[in-house]
């Protein structure tokens, strides 16, 4: 309290109060589980050189007595230090379901404090497991798949607040005098149900009466009870079996005479079917609009024939609170054509390949049948094309033709239905009717839905084909985003961690991903093995298992780049041990338990075909392979070079000289082993793109092999194959950072300009509006694994370069923005919102000049490299100022410092700000 009332004698300057304000990365959460949260805000001072020296937060459970400087349970005083990401909380111990308030003010340069930022607010979930009250509650008949479940309750006194805690497995939804409570879907997210259960939180005071009230729940069965069979689609061997569906409810109710009232799931409930007579996470829904109960989750409903719902034992896992953006509808697409095929089909095409499920508008008579289904060609097509009147949907692949919807009319007016517990991925559907007679109209639309993450960057260029790619590769970003990164939205749904491991720098430039990806690395930890294996997936509710190094590695590797990106060291620190478990595996498989022990650096084929995973979906030879100890290996050393890094971070020194050694014999024996000396080759005879790449990624190849190695990369690309590229998954990932470091993004540019096989362009060519599984497009027309090209729009050509690439730092502290000028573009621009602030690129050639307008953030620093367009001389102006001329750095000063030149580019040192460059030739 002392630090307040200080501060506030101090007068203010003129610059703004800090902005966005988060806790954990939220804004505003409810149900915070963290028992020392962590607050971040971005400064909001537009000046050049604009920086922090100090901050000042302070939190109360009063929100007016904050305001007065009075009563906090946590007031840092003035602390001298320049970062605003990550400080953790240091006050008083928070207490469950408690709501505080917080803000924070600055002091810049000339000690000159910021006001006070506007309020903001946070809310403690659960804490304790005694903290919950409420019991676990079933529909008493295992048979019912989606039951109702209901409350009548009472109150007499006038209402503070009202804050309800809630979930359900599979899925569930929850009621509130007839309202859903909030808008999500598909909730909760899908954990390792062996080890936890996610659990919302709600503020619902608006939603409840004086008087009487009424909760209800209602269950699907999700990835809870999962079962093969009943001639619906489901990914193989998936036989889930944790029970029947079941819930669990809060309501924590405060009254204006301070007094408190807890509302809970107990042996009081009633329970019923529901309209929903079959739903599967795979396979479909099925409703019965005539089983419908108007009013179950209102007052005054009359569930005298409701059985009593059963009460559960509690499971022996951990409830955690869901503090990532949840599954919402995010939008509605309209068919852009329909037909009718014959009198029993109809046909619509939404003209985008989306993730998610269909709504329906029907009028008929009662009992008429529709069965709804989806794909993502017509005519068992391999491409997707416009609908015409004689198409029909695809039926050649099982997880379209054996998945679907029915829906049994009840008559008497229009009628509407979208599932709730089921979705899928398509972008025709197909209707059909069992009386054509009785249905008197019919309107189909798509409904996209997918985990609810705001979008953190955007790009755009003159080159058309680019900007489709780019919106392709964000299509199907979103159309794998369900609480954990998926494969795909139809066929497995799986948390494949290969496939989220080499999109995730994508994704960390177009999403704001911290509260996802700390969910899933969190359930990587729930499927590591017990000895320290990380499977293919996470969690492993669904899609497959087994192993493969690459896929592993993500437990490794997206904690570091979370550190990088978001200078988040607590994720090191929490999963560190775990980390250390996976390696200390691998150590084992290679010298223990793969096909050769004796070679201990090396990590040979080893389990089955689903565990010695190697390069996936490459374009020639074997699409997964051909050598997988290599790709084993090459990883393996990675994720120990990597793991040294953490140890350094975290002051574990002894660790980190172990990690580095052992990295050392393992580069030993992996060139030993696949390197040639005489061919410069890396595994095969011929040139495989993907290890060339991990070879020169990972610094491995032999002091004086490195050109040769790269010129036989870049001879394999731009000659044998006329410009494209032959890589899977893993090694496109590597494509762009290789390529760049050794500056050559003009091979780059050549391979993601394409439009023949293989290319994305193939795909868009041949009517993709999301990427692909293979570049022959024979699968799933939906993966988001090969969509690492969009690191090359921000990186690369805007010039954005990411805390992996040199020259910008951890954090984006300080940023390097250096972009490529192909020949044949006039334009490129990008913008990422970071935990500093936006960051901004746009670069325009036009009459031999070359304008570039760059934006970094306030407390940071910059470089920027401006192309000479191979001018021997230029000048460059900056706004109305001549910078340089001719050689040498002219006019210094108001932000930017020292200029030269270097390796064709004007390279200045900048502050923060927003800065107009403009280079011209002199001739």
């Amino acid at each position: 309290m002392l630090g307040i009332a200080l501060a506030a004698c101090q007068s203010s300057s003129g610059t703004e109060a800090p902005t966005q304000l988060t806790i954990e990365y939220i804004t505003n959460p409810v149900g915070l589980d963290v028992e020392a949260p962590r607050f971040s805000w971005i400064l909001n001072n537009n000046q050049r050189g604009a920086s922090q020296t100090a901050y000042q937060i302070a939190v109360s459970q009063n929100e007016e007595e904050l305001r007065k400087g009075t009563e906090t349970v946590w007031d840092t005083g003035k602390i001298s230090s320049s970062e605003t990401v990550n400080i953790q909380y240091e006050g008083k111990e928070l207490e469950s379901s408690e709501t505080y308030y917080w803000r924070v003010r600055t002091w810049d340069g000339d000690d000159s404090a910021t006001p006070w930022s506007e309020m903001n607010s946070f809310q403690m979930g659960l804490l304790e497991t005694d903290d919950w009250q409420a019991q676990w509650i079933a529909h008493p008949d295992s048979a019912v798949v989606a039951p109702l479940l209901r409350k009548d309750f009472a109150i007499d006194k006038e209402i503070a607040s009202a804050t309800l805690y809630t979930t359900g497995v599979g899925y569930y939804e929850m009621y509130l005098n007839g309202e859903k409570v909030g808008d999500h879907v598909l909730d909760p997210a899908i954990t390792d149900y062996n080890d936890r259960i996610l659990y919302e939180t709600y503020e619902v005071t608006d939603l409840l009466n004086s008087g009487n009230n009424a909760l209800g729940l209602w269950l699907g069965e999700g990835a809870w009870r999962l079962r093969e069979g009943d001639d619906r689609w489901a990914w193989y061997g998936m036989n889930n079996n944790f029970g029947k569906p079941m819930g669990i409810a809060q309501l924590h109710i405060r009254f204006d005479d301070g007094s408190e009232t807890v509302v809970t799931t107990d042996e009081s409930w009633t329970a019923a079917q529901s309209p929903i007579t079959y739903n599967s996470v795979y396979g479909g829904e099925d409703y019965d609009a005539r089983l419908e109960q108007e009013g179950w989750s209102e007052i005054n409903f009359d569930d005298s024939s409701w059985q009593r719902a059963e009460i559960l034992a509690n499971p022996d896992i951990t409830l955690d609170s869901q503090l990532m953006p949840s599954i919402r509808v995010t939008q509605t697409i309209e068919a852009v054509r329909q037909t009718q095929p014959d009198s029993n089909t109809y046909l619509f095409d939404l003209g985008q390949n989306i993730p998610g499920w269909w709504r329906m508008e029907v009028e008929g008579e009662r009992g008429t049948e529709l069965k709804i289904r989806g794909a993502e060609t017509l005519n068992d097509s391999l491409f997707p094309t416009p609908l015409k009147p004689d198409d029909s949907l695809s039926t050649d692949k099982a997880y379209h033709r054996d998945v679907w919807t029915t829906y049994t009319l009840k008559g008497g007016g229009n009628e509407s239905y979208e599932p709730r517990f089921f979705y899928t991925g398509f972008r025709y559907v197909e209707v059909q009717v069992d009386h054509p007679d009785q249905l008197n109209s019919l309107q189909v639309s798509g409904q996209v839905v997918h985990s609810d993450i705001p979008r953190n960057g955007r790009f755009s260029s003159s080159d058309t084909l680019l900007n489709d790619i780019y919106e392709a590769t964000i299509w199907s970003q979103r159309g794998n985003l369900h609480g954990f990164p998926t494969d795909c939205p139809h066929r497995e749904k799986g948390g494949y961690n290969g496939d989220g491991q080499v999109i995730a720098e994508a994704s960390m430039h177009d999403f704001h991903m911290q509260p996802f990806y700390r969910k899933w690395i969190q359930d990587m930890r729930d499927a590591q093995y017990e000895n320290g294996r990380i499977p293919n997936t996470s969690p492993t509710m669904l899609g497959g298992t087994g192993g493969g190094i690459a896929w592993g590695s993500a437990y490794i590797l997206i904690p570091w780049w979370m550190h990088q990106y978001y200078h988040d060291t607590e994720i090191l620190i929490e999963h560190y041990p775990a980390m250390k478990r996976y390696l200390q595996y691998l150590k084992t498989l290679a010298s223990e338990e793969d096909e050769n022990p004796e070679e201990k650096y090396i990590i040979n084929e080893f389990g089955g075909h689903w565990d010695s995973l190697g390069e996936w979906e490459a374009p020639i030879r074997e699409r997964n392979g051909p050598i997988n100890p290599l790709t084993n290996t090459y990883y393996w050393y990675l994720n120990n070079i990597t793991s040294a890094k953490i140890a350094g971070v975290l002051g574990k020194e002894e660790d980190r000289e172990e990690y580095l050694a052992l990295a050392d014999s393992i580069k030993g024996a992996f060139n030993q082993k696949f390197f040639d000396s005489k061919t410069n080759l890396y595994g095969t005879e011929e040139p495989y793109q993907s290890y060339l790449l991990f070879a020169l990624a990972g610094d491995l190849v032999p002091a004086g092999h490195r050109q040769e190695v790269l010129d036989n990369l870049i001879e394999d690309i731009m000659v044998t194959r006329d410009g494209h590229l032959a890589t899977g998954i893993l090694g496109t990932k590597h494509l762009f950072s290789v390529l760049s470091d050794e500056g050559r993004e003009d091979v780059i540019h050549r391979m993601v300009t394409q439009k023949t096989f293989p290319s994305w362009g193939y795909w868009l060519e041949n009517g993709a509006t999301t990427l692909w599984e293979n570049w022959e497009g024979e699968s799933s027309h939906n993966h988001q694994m090969f969509g690492s090209v969009n690191e090359y729009f921000y990186k690369y050509l805007a010039g954005i370069r990411a805390p992996t690439d040199e020259g910008t730092t951890t954090g984006y502290k300080h940023i390097q923005i250096k972009p490529f000028i192909p020949a044949d573009m006039d334009h490129a621009k990008a913008s990422v919102e970071t935990i500093r602030g936006i960051i901004s690129s746009e670069w325009e050639r036009a009459d031999g000049e070359l304008s570039l307008k760059v934006t970094i953030p306030p407390n940071t620093t910059g470089m920027v490299s401006i192309p000479d367009l191979g001018n021997e001389e230029v000048q460059i102006s900056e706004g109305d100022d001549l910078v340089w001329d001719a050689g040498n750095a002219i006019n210094t000063g108001n932000g930017i410092k020292n200029g030269t030149r270097k390796e064709g580019t004007v390279i200045f040192d900048i502050e923060s700000g927003s800065y107009s460059f403009t280079l011209s030739p002199i001739n």
